[in-house]
């Protein structure tokens, strides 16, 4: 076939197909038609059988030929068949299809396959050529029961009708052929001339793409060299465009790794098909997923968020999770319907537009009680009130004392706005811990007397510490004035100092009711309160312990909240201790008191 271009092939390929196709289907369809056509034949001379036996059974089955042959062949005649009577020792009894003078001198029929058959079986069923007739046929055999007389009786015809049909099919088969092969030769015809013509554009277009000649052989087999050669020459040109490709991808993929957001492509079947590095970080997951789609990858809690983002259509949704809250956008591919999956995590935005909330409202909610009573108050006093000696100086006195939260709240958040600003500047120096914490315990012991509260001091001599003197004041008023109010009457706040290494711990003990462990993360917050009812009752304004974490962190400390034993809270300051060297702790100043904090 070297030497046949591509129309003679192409004819040559469907001339074989077809030839091949005909000669299988035709050898089939024979076999299935002649099995089907004797299988019915079989099922017909059954039933026949059948009637005939009954027939006979039913006049008793006389056992002469001269009684038993008319009916035979009046049953042969209507059942269309050659029906066969034997006795149970072989002799002919009756044949429609043979003589009544010739019955008697038929041999007998006991040794016939399909009367051995029905004898042992209960049926026969025998095709074999007949002696008597000279006739290949199909033979069926019953035994019957007969007052009479008993044996076969055997339904035979003949079986040239099957013939008849297979040799029509293989005369159907050879003209469909016929038809078959024409046909084929008109569309390979066609087929070669078009892609003869299709071989031709693609040599042009081949060697246009790599700046060869545009003009082609009339050749077959120059065409299809042609391609070979140009495509040859395209190989080389492709070389270079997937290099390129190459240094794109991976300035992409750099790209990708530098961003903070996690970028996630997925094909229409929602498997990953790339992810970056934040990606990975974000979702939590090791290596690129493999086995199956992004979603069956992730987390419960993050699969059942990120679900109706990947389900809807294009835009931006914000995605809540139990640690963390993200902002998803998902982009539609053009092709391929796939999506592309871009996560942000913005959870610290979230958290500090939810502070600025609660800071706005908690700031109003503290300023509406003390300016509503100091308005109902003044009030009442231009109303006359005034005048009454006895109720006069307890409206003067309201006064005062939310005039005074007013003023405590507007110091306290003027101190913590300039400790998160940055514009509260801390002096380090060495700290006498024992001579500040003498001046918290004095600032708070006239608090402790009236409650019945008992305030102690454990704290070494010469325990010093790197700190600024007035925040360390401040810090250590705050937490023991807090822990005076929050200690039953007769209760006991502990004021202990020690070295820890490099450090010097100073901890806050107290008997009271304790914080429970879902408010400690949260207690050095503003304005935030555990029990708000009891704390409102104490007074404060909410920032005490949001002011003691500032000026600790300002210091380059730590302070942490903990469960006392058996009851109460222990809140831990850690600063650091002095260095080997450094001069003694300064002088005494003046104590910086400040409002304490309500929890």
């Amino acid at each position: 076939m070297t030497h046949l271009g591509v129309r003679g092939r192409l004819f040559l390929v469907s001339f074989l197909l077809v030839l091949a196709a005909g000669t299988v289907t035709g050898v089939y369809l024979e076999g299935q038609l002649r099995g089907w056509l004797n299988l019915r034949m079989q099922r017909e001379l059954l039933d026949h059988a059948t009637v005939a036996r009954g027939a006979i059974e039913s006049v008793g089955g006389p056992g002469t030929v001269a009684a038993l042959d008319p009916l035979v062949k009046r049953l042969g005649r209507g059942l269309s068949v050659r029906l066969t009577v034997v006795a149970v020792d072989g002799e002919v009894l009756g044949d429609s299809w043979v003589p009544a003078a010739r019955v008697a001198g038929l041999e007998r029929h006991d040794g016939r396959p399909e009367m051995r058959a029905a004898a042992k079986l209960g049926q026969g069923i025998a095709r074999r050529h007949s002696a008597t007739l000279d006739r290949d046929m199909l033979y069926v055999a019953l035994p019957f029961e007969g007052d009479a007389t008993s044996g076969f009786v055997r339904v035979a015809t003949a079986t040239e009708e099957v013939d008849q049909v297979v040799t029509r099919l293989r005369w159907m088969l050879f003209f469909a052929a016929l038809v078959g092969l024409f046909v084929a030769v008109v569309m390979s015809f066609t087929a070669s001339h078009l892609l003869s013509r299709g071989l031709r554009d693609l040599l042009v277009r081949a060697r246009a793409m790599v700046g060869g000649a545009a003009t082609v052989d009339g050749t077959p087999r120059d065409e299809i060299a042609g391609i070979a050669h140009s495509l040859t020459h395209l190989g080389g040109a492709l070389e270079g465009v997937v290099g390129t490709l190459a240094q794109e991808r991976d300035r992409f993929e750099g790209i990708l790794e530098a961003m903070a957001d996690a970028v996630v492509a997925m094909d229409a079947r929602r498997h990953v098909t790339l992810i970056n590095r934040a990606g990975l970080t974000l979702l939590g997951l090791d290596a690129r997923p493999t086995d199956g789609p992004l979603l069956e990858a992730l987390a419960p809690a993050l699969r059942e968020a990120l679900a109706p983002a990947l389900a809807g259509d294009a835009g931006s949704r914000d995605i809540d999770l139990p640690d963390r809250q993200l902002q998803a956008r998902v982009t539609p591919q053009r092709q391929g319907g796939g999506v592309v999956l871009v996560l942000h995590d913005v959870t610290r935005l979230r958290r500090l537009e939810t502070l600025r909330r609660d800071f706005v409202a908690n700031v109003s909610h503290e300023l509406r009680t003390p300016v509503s009573v100091i308005s109902l108050n003044a009030e009442t006093l231009l109303d006359g009130g005034w005048k009454d000696e006895k109720r006069a100086p307890q409206f003067l006195a309201a006064l005062q004392r939310n005039a005074q939260r007013l003023s405590a709240l507007v110091t306290d958040l003027l101190d913590i706005s300039r400790i998160e600003s940055g514009n509260f500047e801390v002096h380090p120096e060495t700290v006498a811990v024992f001579a500040v914490a003498r001046v918290a315990l004095d600032a708070v012991e006239k608090l402790g007397a009236d409650r019945g509260t008992r305030v102690e001091l454990d704290v070494p001599p010469d325990l010093a510490a790197r700190a600024d003197r007035q925040a360390l004041e401040h810090v250590l008023i705050n937490l023991l004035e807090n822990a005076v109010k929050y200690t039953p009457e007769t209760g006991h706040v502990h004021l202990v100092a020690h070295a820890d290494g490099g450090e010097v711990v100073i901890e806050v003990r107290d008997d009271g009711p304790g914080i429970p462990p879902e408010h400690r993360d949260r207690i050095f917050e503003r304005f935030y309160r555990v029990d708000r009812g009891r704390a409102k009752h104490m007074g404060g304004t909410g920032l005490g312990l949001s002011i003691v974490k500032h000026l600790v962190a300002s210091m380059k400390g730590t302070v942490a909240v903990e469960p006392n034993t058996p009851r109460g809270t222990v809140f831990r300051v850690r600063l650091p201790a002095r260095a080997p060297g450094e001069p003694g702790p300064s002088p005494t100043g003046a104590p910086r008191s400040a409002p304490p904090e309500s929890r």
